[in-house]
């Protein structure tokens, strides 16, 4: 295996965290806001 398929490869998978990461992020403070604005 050549060592640029595996730094290409390894480049993929921090970009697939980064937008995991990301997401989760996203639908937490959507969720903290839901619930502050929520009706009481």
């Amino acid at each position: 295996m050549d060592p640029n398929n595996q730094q290409q490869m390894n480049r993929h998978l921090w970009w697939r965290v980064a937008y995991f990461l990301f997401a989760i992020h996203l639908v937490a403070l959507v969720m903290v806001f839901a619930m502050t604005h929520a009706p009481k």
